[in-house]
């Protein structure tokens, strides 16, 4: 007579059968009611799978709609099987699923297409980011230019960037559009940077400089640290306009010299 498992092995047991199509012996543990095993594991593998499916559907529209719905459903089937859920949260799913487009063969011909889905995951985190209220800024124009340079300027925690050798944005935006216009692949690379403004997530593409600058900027840098990285990116680098943008869009927090108590 078979020695029963454990609760912990059964639920381990039927787990793994879902994403391997095998009973993993669980067949003497699981009343059929006429129905055999395999068939009734599959009932359940189907709403994993087509939860899972609608997961990344949701988190990456416009990859689905650059292959199509069933080529997107293949590509699905196979990174669920491939990729455990290892949160509770269904917004966590498919974080790795731009890795995984980028080494698929299916989509070799479209090699802008992981960047696309990186642009689109970077939506889902400025979506669930934490909010922070936009920091009054008017006592920076009492400073003298030193203490201005030595300024820390924190940003909105809902900014992100990416980088890319495809017209990322572009792209991203053709996908969004019900009647696109011509889409031009060879116009070069765009940086990304996006946040959330309110309840809304805003995309625009910027300048490499401008990307150096807020990359300086989120890794703690002081404001002279941040613009000197920018102006050896790109010697043409305004100051002046980038900060407008940050904070015509309420994206900087914060600003304080560093050992002086904040205004």
């Amino acid at each position: 007579m078979a020695i029963a498992p454990t609760l912990r092995e059964l639920q381990a047991a039927f787990s793994q059968s879902l994403f391997t199509h095998e009973p993993q012996g669980l067949e003497p543990w699981v009343d059929s009611h006429g129905l055999a095993t395999c068939h009734r594991i599959q009932i359940y593998r189907n709403m994993v799978f087509n939860t899972f499916t609608d997961a990344l559907k949701t988190s990456y529209p416009s990859v689905l709609r650059l292959i199509g719905s069933d080529c997107f459903d293949g590509l699905a089937a196979r990174y669920i099987a491939q990729v455990p859920s290892v949160s509770g949260n269904l917004q966590d799913y498919g974080r790795a699923f731009p890795e995984f487009l980028a080494t698929t063969a299916e989509t070799a011909m479209l090699p802008y297409l992981p960047d696309v889905a990186r642009l689109e995951w970077l939506r889902q985190e400025v979506y669930l980011a934490p909010d922070a209220k936009p920091a009054a800024m008017e006592w920076l124009v009492l400073l003298t230019e030193d203490e201005l340079a030595k300024s820390m300027i924190e940003l909105h925690p809902s900014i992100r960037l990416l980088n890319s050798q495809f017209p990322v944005v572009d792209i991203w935006r053709f996908c969004q559009d019900s009647a696109p216009q011509q889409l031009h692949l060879d116009d070069g690379g765009q940086t990304a940077l996006a946040w959330r403004s309110e309840h809304q997530i805003a995309i625009l593409a910027v300048a490499p400089e401008v990307h150096r600058f807020v990359t300086e900027l989120l890794a703690d840098r002081a404001l002279e640290d941040a613009i000197h990285a920018a102006l050896a990116t790109a010697p043409e680098f305004n100051l002046a306009s980038t900060l407008q943008l940050l904070l015509q869009h309420g994206l900087v927090v914060d600003a304080h010299i560093p050992g002086r108590r904040k205004r």
